[in-house]
């Protein structure tokens, strides 16, 4: 399999410094960055990882764990398990903190 060349490398040299340069401003200004809703099934390491956009939160789902980002500021908002995933399914690392009342941890919002 041979890799083509771009048709016009300077205009993909421009536009990849635009790109590069409007990154660091909106990081700089705090500007949340946008996330599009996806599914991926990763071969390699048995992942299944999906994007959830919510009316308040971006929901990112791995392995079973929930990651609930607000959706204005981006910032983490809560940590749980995935309703309706099988407990042995389930991966959580071994300095992962116990919710209590619960055995996996609901939504912590």
């Amino acid at each position: 399999m041979s890799i083509s060349k771009p048709k016009y490398p300077m205009l993909s040299w421009i536009r990849l410094r635009i790109r590069l340069v409007l990154g660091t401003i909106f990081n700089l200004a705090g500007i949340p960055g946008l996330v599009r809703e996806c599914e991926l099934e990763g071969g390699a390491v048995d992942a299944h990882i999906s994007v959830r956009v919510h009316e308040m939160y971006t929901v990112v789902h791995v392995n079973g764990i929930d990651v609930y980002f607000h959706r204005l500021t981006g910032k983490i908002d809560g940590v749980g398990n995935a309703t309706g995933w099988p407990k042995d399914k389930v991966r959580l690392p071994e300095n992962f903190p116990a919710i209590p009342g619960s055995e996996l941890g609901k939504p912590h919002i």
